[in-house]
């Protein structure tokens, strides 16, 4: 298919040469399949934060010329990643805590260890259903990685070292939503 619109698009651009300066090369011009350039950029355009999502994406240089596919294992990679540093941080902070400390801290850096374990499986499962290419579910699942983050802010506090990695991750978790409604299943 990619290399299908890569011919079909040169053979339009070497169309626009040949008759440049006529109606015919804006007809030519018109005539070029949309990109999937523009798959990312609809994509985008559905979740709450555009330029979040347009930053995330094309973190990927590959993203430019994605498909649903791979815009889908870009955003999926993206999320995963986030919530392995997040946990991968907050395994640290309970490490460095000492007996006593903020137990009230404690409390909540434990639950949310336990929130963003659950995300994690739940990313994973979304990237093996991607794999197995039956999408199932990939549109809940995305709204159940969002909840458990959610759950973690409201076990933190708004305004905790935590609030940035939980508003990324929840933002994350909308593009992975808006990609998912990418496909069709049963």
């Amino acid at each position: 298919m990619a290399i299908f619109c890569s011919i079909f698009t040169l053979c339009c651009l070497t169309s626009i040469v040949l008759v440049s300066g006529s109606d015919a090369a804006a007809a030519a011009a018109a005539a070029v399949p949309t990109t999937t350039t523009d798959l990312a950029t609809k994509v985008c355009r559905t979740t709450s934060n555009y330029a979040f999502c347009h930053n995330a994406i094309y973190s990927d240089p590959r993203a430019a010329g994605a498909d649903q596919y791979f815009l889908s294992y870009v955003a999926l990679r993206q999320a995963h990643l986030n919530a392995t540093e997040t946990l991968d941080y907050i395994t640290s902070k309970l490490k460095s805590m000492k007996a006593g400390q903020g137990s009230g801290l404690l409390r909540g850096l434990r639950k949310c260890e336990g929130y963003y374990q659950e995300a994690i499986r739940t990313l994973t499962e979304m990237m093996g259903n991607l794999d197995s290419e039956t999408f199932y579910g990939l549109d809940k699942l995305s709204i159940d990685v969002e909840g458990s983050i959610r759950a973690c802010e409201a076990s933190m506090g708004e305004g905790s070292d935590l609030s940035k990695r939980n508003e990324d991750l929840i933002r994350l978790s909308d593009i992975c939503h808006a990609v998912s409604k990418l496909y069709t299943y049963h």
